[in-house]
């Protein structure tokens, strides 16, 4: 296939390094364009009681702080994300690849899909964990619980195809 411009979807895992070098590999032989997606996710939207998950890429808007605390804390998860992003972006451009990112909020699963659709991806590549092998329960599980998988959502709704880079560590069983 002949892709132009490919999507790829990141968040804080481990998986993440794979993804992303999967995605970078693909745009550097198709010399296609790259899209970095970052979403930032809304708890309070599923469940108001929740509370922060910053350390997986999962950021509260309403925790139930003052206005000013939240404001605050959501602004210094806005710029580490573009922090992080720019990162990414530099290693894509560094290999001669166009490249751009975008950080959003909402649903994971939706709003790839929906970004991909406005930049006209013709490939989205993302990560898909099993949560229930990893003998612990992250807080992107809990996510998963109340929302349903991301890969899934986008493999149904996406309008254009979607690459699903499957967690394989083998240590993940153990």
């Amino acid at each position: 296939m002949n892709f132009k411009r490919i999507l790829v979807a990141i968040n804080h895992s481990p998986l993440t390094s794979i993804v992303f070098d999967r995605a970078l590999n693909l745009a550097q032989q198709e010399q296609a364009n790259l899209m970095i997606l970052h979403c930032l996710v809304d708890f309070t939207a599923i469940d108001p009681g929740f509370e922060s998950g910053g350390m997986f890429g999962l950021y509260p808007i309403n925790t139930g702080f003052s206005q000013p605390f939240r404001e605050e804390t959501l602004q210094l998860e806005i710029e580490q994300a573009k922090v992080w992003l720019e990162e990414y972006c530099h290693q894509a451009t560094a290999r001669n690849i166009s490249t751009e990112y975008q950080h959003h909020f909402g649903e994971p699963g939706a709003t790839i899909s929906s970004i991909a659709q406005e930049w006209n991806a013709d490939l989205i590549v993302l990560g898909r964990h099993d949560h229930s092998a990893m003998g612990y329960a992250p807080l992107e599980a809990i996510a998963e619980f109340f929302v349903g998988s991301v890969s899934n959502h986008v493999v149904d709704y996406a309008n254009c195809s979607v690459l699903v880079i499957k967690d394989t560590n083998p240590d993940k069983d153990k």
